[in-house]
Formats: C-alpha cells, sequence, structure tokens
C-alpha cells in the first residue's frame, strides 16, 4: 500500500522518493530527511509520522528525528511526549533516542529532570553506557553544579571516546559552571577523587582532539555579533556558519570557537593541578 495520500504539499516536492525495493517506513523516513534538509520542517514531521510505530529501526530514527526537530521548534512539552511512549515501546532504546528525549526534558523542565533520565537509563541498562549518553549526562550534571558526578561521568565518556564520537565539552555551553568552578574555587573531596582517576592523564590526547561542532545548546554563549552568522542544522542539532557567511565571518568564528577550547582546557589543568596537591579522596557512588 502506497505510504501518505495526506502529506502536506508533498505530491509536488522533488524530495519524494518511490522505490519498490523500499517498505514504506524507509520512503517515509527518506521522504521526511528530504524534507528537513531543506527546512520543510512541518512536512517532514508529517511524513516521519508515517513510520508505523512497531519499534524498528525506522521507527527508533523517526521518532529520534522528531524528538530533536520539535525541540528545535520550541515544542518541547511535544518532545517530551512522543520521545517518552517512543523510549516506553522500544525493548533496547538506542543511547542517542535517549539522549534526545533528556534534550527535550531539558528544555521542557531544566536540567534536574534531564538528568534523572540519563541516570535512569545508565543504570537500568549496560547497552546505554555509550560516550554518547555520558556525555549528556554530564553537561546536565555540571548545570545542576554537581561538579563531582560531572567530573566522573566526563571520565566514563573519555575511556569510551571514539573516533566517530561528535561531542565538543569545551564548546558546550552546559559545561560552562563546571570549567568556572575548576577555575575559581576550592574541590571538594569527591572532585578531587574523580580528578585524581588515571584517565585524565593518560587519555589527554583524547581530550585534546575534542574538535566538534557548536551544539544546540551552546548558542547560549555565543557572542550577538556571531550568532547572526549561524544556522541550526536540525538533523545534527549543531549549529554551523551561514552559506552567505563571509570568510571574515567564518573566520571570526573559528577564533571565537578556539579561544573557548583554550580556555576550557586551562580550567580543567587548574583543577588537575589542585586535585595533585591533595591526597585523593575515594568514592564509591555509581550514575
Amino acid at each position: 500500500m502506497p505510504v501518505n495520500t495526506h502529506i502536506t504539499d508533498m505530491s509536488t516536492t522533488p524530495y519524494s522518493r518511490e522505490s519498490v525495493a523500499k517498505g514504506d517506513d524507509q520512503i517515509a523516513y527518506e521522504n521526511a530527511v528530504s524534507c528537513e534538509e531543506i527546512g520543510r520542517h512541518q512536512s517532514a514531521l508529517e511524513w516521519y509520522a508515517e513510520v508505523k510505530l512497531t519499534g524498528n529501526r525506522w521507527d527508533c530514527a523517526s521518532s529520534m528525528s522528531r524528538v530533536a526537530l520539535l525541540v528545535a521548534l520550541n515544542r518541547a512539552e511535544e518532545a517530551v511526549d512522543l520521545g517518552m511512549k517512543a523510549v516506553m515501546r522500544m525493548n533496547r532504546p538506542s543511547p542517542s533516542l535517549i539522549a534526545e528525549v533528556a534534550r527535550a526534558w531539558n528544555q521542557h523542565i531544566g536540567p534536574s529532570r534531564a538528568l534523572d533520565f540519563c541516570r535512569h537509563w545508565l543504570q537500568l541498562s549496560p547497552a546505554c553506557s555509550t560516550a554518547t549518553l555520558w556525555f549528556s549526562a554530564a553537561g546536565y550534571a555540571a548545570q545542576c553544579q554537581q561538579f563531582a558526578r560531572s567530573l566522573r561521568y566526563i571520565g566514563h565518556c573519555i575511556e569510551l571516546y571514539g573516533d566517530t564520537f561528535g561531542g565538543d565539552m569545551f564548546l558546550d555551553f552546559d559545561f560552562a559552571p563546571l570549567w568556572q568552578h575548576l577555575a575559581n574555587d576550592p574541590l571538594t573531596a569527591e572532585e578531587t577523587a574523580a580528578l585524581s582517576r588515571p584517565v585524565w592523564q593518560t587519555q589527554r590526547d583524547v581530550l585534546a582532539k575534542m574538535h566538534g561542532p557548536l551544539s544546540f545548546e551552546s548558542i547560549g554563549h555565543v557572542p550577538h555579533t556571531l550568532r547572526r552568522v549561524l544556522h541550526l542544522d536540525t538533523r545534527s542539532m549543531t549549529w554551523q556558519p551561514h552559506a552567505r557567511a563571509t570568510p571574515s565571518q567564518i573566520t571570526a568564528f573559528t577564533s571565537w570557537c578556539e579561544a573557548v577550547r583554550v580556555q576550557a582546557r586551562e580550567s580543567i589543568d587548574a583543577g588537575l593541578i589542585k586535585a595533585l596537591a591533595v591526597k585523593p579522596a575515594t568514592s564509591g557512588q555509581c550514575a
């Protein structure tokens, strides 16, 4: 049976795809992606909604994309409702879907609820123990000023880091309270213990390589003069320079990013110096 006979203006779009080699769900998903890539967000949402709620790979991918797009459109309450239903119907929800639902909770209610949601899944399912979800949880913990927990989670993230990990905690606005704390405040025993883990010394090259794009949340600390240069890529939920940005604007944006990264790394170094100056404490806390 053909998919969609009522999707908004899709009958005339050149981005609609039809193929006997693909199932209805795949066709609907790929049509949604095509619409989203050209900024036809309502049509994209309608196409994503055509994917059947079976818990299969297309349902997971579609649900994750719908949640992210709704967040980008400032429709966080809808995103939470849709995302929670998706998580509940899947036997093994992907960490990426959980991270997007946490993002929706963060926008809808705040970082405390987002952190609780991440912690629940990190404790419940070993399959969720990925760099992506530890990274998300670490950022929400920093926003909640649970700095020892944030540092432990970053340690887990570094240990699991792979070439495909796209996060950049140095540019991520969620981590700003943590960097300020490490640079300016005394450390607690738990924070000292977290920074005394060998991973911070043995994986310094991993930290140095963190050089990802600007996340959705991170627009909060971008200077207004540079915000005009950026647009939100809803597929990746990152801010990218406009195609019309001039070379000088792109240079200014790149220079700003590097300055933020340098300052964040200096804050970590300041925290490590403080941690090494005292006897490490121990902590048996879990996620």
